[in-house]
């Protein structure tokens, strides 16, 4: 079985890490630090961490000026193991921070800001999780001190010499400064983030954080082309990655000075809003303005075409695409590298209803041909797996995000429709749970057992959610019970006599209009059927 400690969902306290006293680290650390025209508080950062407790040997700095003018220096006073790079291209603090994992070398990636000062075992009261749950992240604690309040920043050799004694508390004058006010009381209000939710991420915060290098990579790093918000968009892909997030209270810190946030809450919201509701499908609330589609959909919708017909495979994906939930993308999965130009009679085409299929969504941005079955949906958080022959009610996607959000799970399933026969269930992953699956999961252990030990799941019946059988047998034929009892068949033929009707585009209408209302007769039928059982 696996060694990996298993954490159910954000419960961290089934983990207990190293005591500080007297533990010897293993995993070397790389401290990184983007700089911008900061030198004095630079200077006070390297003297803090030059009296860290973490073993010298394991540590190292690594700064990155990010275009300052004149160039940062390192000064006198700082760690034995510091280095100093100058980005050449890109600029912002997630560029910087990108380029300093890259030149990086540590197991551990330890994100500070360089206007930070930290307390002797800073680093060592972070990076003591990374050594017993690679999927960790945290977060240190900060308080933050305002020269205009709090008096004029000490000297380096101020900084030094109260490290060493411990008296870092006593740098401004016994006053304790401000706390991180939203991140505390959102880490208060969730027992510590133990009982968090899906928005968990939203307050990672990368003033003072640690990560495992290969949890980072899981990720795809930081995105250079943020200017604000990358830690919060960062933290997104963590969690999606299977990352569970951890507060450190005892890597304590000075901030000096306030951030961007404080300074000017309303304009930095205003500027991130749009970066991240693209990237980003939490908060829902973020995306009622703009289009139908971003670049991050909220659900990742997987449909095997293989032998199916177009009128069935069409009539699943419609009922996907028509739905009260429009943030979606659909991967049709079948073999379009078989598709070519080659001369072909055309309506014996052994590959029509797949060269049908391709064309009918050729021209919408929400349907991707895929050859092979997507693993996950990363960066989006959720995966539906959709069968070819099962349509979805309306709100029957938003009705299964619901049920996943409500109990936090990590699978939904869903029974056929046909409730007394075979066939596949429809099946809702959630991409975080995915994630954190593939941190634990032990050498033959089924991808369900190791999503359920992590998340858990729930299982649910067609006529709950509203998924209903496209392909039923006629009423009164063998097996036409269960869900699909006394309904018409939803598949339409593929070709269809209209007297009279000599157009091509009028019989595609005509056809068109057939699929479309047997689909909305059995798409109605479980709403109709529970407004019966709700009069009874």
């Amino acid at each position: 079985m696996s060694r990996t400690p298993r954490v159910l969902r954000n419960d961290w306290s089934s983990v207990t890490p190293p005591g500080l006293d007297g533990w010897r680290p293993e995993l070397t650390v790389s401290v990184v630090i983007p700089a911008f025209q900061c030198q004095p508080t630079l200077d006070l950062t390297l003297a803090s961490l030059s009296r860290q407790t973490y073993p010298a040997d394991l540590l190292e700095v690594v700064v990155v000026d990010d275009g300052s003018d004149p160039p940062l220096a390192l000064p006198p006073i700082r760690p034995e193991r510091t280095v100093l790079l100058r980005a050449e291209s890109g600029w912002g603090r997630a560029n910087a921070l990108r380029l300093g994992a890259a030149h990086s070398s540590g197991q551990i990636l330890h994100w500070l800001d360089a206007d930070m000062v930290v307390y002797p075992e800073h680093v060592a009261a972070q990076a003591r999780w990374q050594h017993v749950l690679p999927y960790a992240v945290t977060l240190g604690y900060k308080r933050f001190v305002d020269p205009d309040v709090d008096g004029p920043w000490p000297s380096p050799r101020v900084v030094d010499e109260a490290a060493g004694r411990g008296a870092l508390g006593d740098l401004f004058g016994g006053r304790t400064g401000e706390p991180h006010v939203y991140v505390e009381r959102y880490v208060a209000q969730t027992d510590q983030l133990r009982t968090a939710d899906h928005h968990a991420f939203k307050i990672h915060v990368g003033a003072t954080a640690a990560l495992r290098r290969e949890l980072y990579d899981a990720a795809g790093g930081l995105d250079p082309r943020l200017r604000l918000g990358e830690d919060t968009e960062l933290g997104y892909r963590l969690a999606q990655a299977g990352a569970v997030f951890v507060p450190e209270p005892q890597a304590r810190s000075w901030h000096l000075g306030r951030t961007h946030v404080m300074k000017a809450r309303e304009q930095v919201a205003r500027y991130n809003r749009p970066f991240l509701a693209d990237r980003i499908p939490f908060p829902r609330n973020w995306r009622k303005v703009g289009g139908p589609t971003w670049t991050v959909p909220l659900v990742e919708v997987v449909v095997a075409v293989e032998d199916e017909p177009l009128e069935r495979v069409r009539a699943a994906v419609d009922s996907v695409l028509r739905g009260a939930e429009h943030d979606v993308r659909v991967n049709l999965v079948g073999p379009w590298d078989r598709l070519d130009d080659s001369r072909v009679r055309v309506l014996a085409d052994p590959l029509l209803d797949l060269r049908l299929i391709a064309a009918t969504y050729h021209g919408e941005p929400r349907v991707r041909l895929v050859t092979e079955r997507p693993t996950s949906a990363f960066p989006a958080p959720y995966l539906l797996e959709l069968p070819a022959a099962y349509g979805l009610a309306p709100d029957a996607l938003r009705h299964l995000v619901d049920l996943a959000d409500r109990h936090q799970v990590g699978l939904v399933r869903v029974g056929p429709p046909r409730g007394d026969g075979p066939g596949a269930p429809v099946m809702l992953w959630r991409t975080a749970a995915l994630g954190r699956a593939r941190w634990v999961r032990a050498d033959g252990e089924s991808l369900f057992d190791a999503v359920d030990s992590v998340y858990g799941h729930r299982d649910v019946t067609a006529t709950e959610v509203g998924v209903t059988d496209l392909s039923g047998p006629e009423p009164g034929q063998p097996g036409a019970g269960g869900a699909t009892a006394g309904r018409r068949p939803v598949l339409v033929p593929s070709t269809v006599e209209v007297e009279g009707v000599r157009s091509l585009a009028r019989a595609t209408v005509v056809v068109a209009w057939l699929a479309g209302r047997r689909l909305k007769t059995v798409l109605r039928a479980p709403v109709r059927a529970t407004r019966r059982r709700a009069d009874g």
